[in-house]
């Protein structure tokens, strides 16, 4: 407890967080998260909110979601009137009922607090889903208008939301975890890697199946993925492809995660929206080579001229970059551009400085 009696003591201000944290949720969002709730650790007194979503719920409204959200309401509602904070921080939900559960955790808030608002957008696909329903138009104009600071990823985000709602939104780019230092490299032959959950739009299914068919032409290459599965069906069908060339495995944490990254030769995304993908900034941070697909902001991460983006759903495209990848003569280059480009623009020292910026 401070001492307020004591000069030398200075009396930290209070922040309660709500949304998503690891372990219990093991994803890019819960991930970045975390990193924030530490580097905020300094300067404030933090109380958390965890929301606990299972994968297997991934967008469906369940009873078990309706029933958190009641008592999460309850639990803002009741620190809200026990303690002064001087923010409340918390993630935007894009789906309805996401949105809802984000509005009316504001709600609750600004009635019994008079601290700001500050509103963190992961997402790369908003005004796809801003757009979609009239509903969703009005309840996100709601809660940005609740909000103090609106967090998005990146300047070209920026320029589009704010050209768009006539209002500041300030810029907070991913970063990835500062305890785990960069691994020496054990190059193989054309090893791949996947990290991710197993889920239908992160293009697993299109990745196995291209392999499945390039392992035919090149028998010396091997993926190895690592996620959690969603639901029993695709587990199924995902486990179908194992052979000696691809084997699957469960979620990777951790330092080990960094090394299964910095001892592959390439990571593969073929994802089919994302935001500011953790993984892809992980691979960059120990200089793993990558290829993705051309969406959202996943060109404007790795810089326009970067050669292995595909068009997401796309196989031939995903088949052709992988091939590209097989035969060339200078994957180091890549690497050291990739590891530039993230000590330049993505380190966690510039991301704490724009954090504190955001919350001064």
């Amino acid at each position: 407890m401070v001492n307020s009696n004591n000069p030398d003591i200075v009396k930290k201000r209070r922040l309660i967080f709500y949304g998503e944290l690891p372990p219990n949720s093991v994803h890019g969002i819960a991930i970045s998260n975390q990193i924030n709730l530490k580097m905020l650790d300094s300067c404030f007194l933090i109380d958390i909110v965890e929301e606990n979503s299972k994968l297997t719920e991934h967008n469906k409204v369940t009873v078990r979601k309706i029933i958190n959200l009641l008592k999460n309401n309850l639990l803002i509602k009741s620190k809200s009137i026990f303690h002064r904070y001087d923010y409340f921080y918390l993630i935007f939900s894009l789906s309805t009922f996401g949105s809802l559960k984000t509005l009316s955790g504001i709600l609750i808030f600004r009635l019994f607090n008079r601290g700001k608002v500050v509103l963190h957008l992961h997402r790369g696909d908003f005004f796809s889903r801003f757009y979609k329903s009239h509903i969703n138009r009005i309840i996100t104009r709601l809660v940005f208008s609740l909000s103090q600071k609106i967090i998005v990823l990146s300047d070209n985000q920026k320029t589009e939301f704010e050209s768009v709602f006539k209002r500041p939104f300030q810029v907070l780019c991913n970063t990835v975890e500062t305890e785990y230092k960069p691994i020496v490299k054990k190059r193989q032959t054309c090893n791949f890697i996947y990290i991710s959950n197993y889920l239908i739009d992160k293009g697993i299914i299109d990745l196995l199946e291209v392999f499945k068919k390039l392992t035919n032409q090149y028998q010396n290459i091997t993926l190895r993925t690592f996620g959690a599965f969603s639901d029993l069906h695709l587990k199924e069908s995902i486990l179908n492809f194992e052979s000696p060339n691809i084997s699957i495995y469960g979620p990777v944490f951790g330092a080990d995660k960094y090394k299964e990254i910095a001892q592959s030769d390439c990571l593969i995304l073929p994802s089919w929206n994302e935001g500011q993908p953790m993984i892809l900034l992980e691979a960059m941070s120990v200089g793993t080579p990558v290829i993705s697909t051309r969406i959202s902001m996943i060109q404007e991460l790795l810089g326009v001229d970067y050669p292995y983006l595909s068009i997401p759903g796309d196989k031939d495209s995903l088949e052709k970059n992988i091939i590209q990848f097989i035969i060339q003569s200078n994957p180091e280059k890549i690497s050291q551009i990739l590891e530039s480009r993230f000590a330049s623009l993505y380190s966690p020292e510039m991301h704490a400085k724009s954090l504190q910026d955001i919350f001064s």
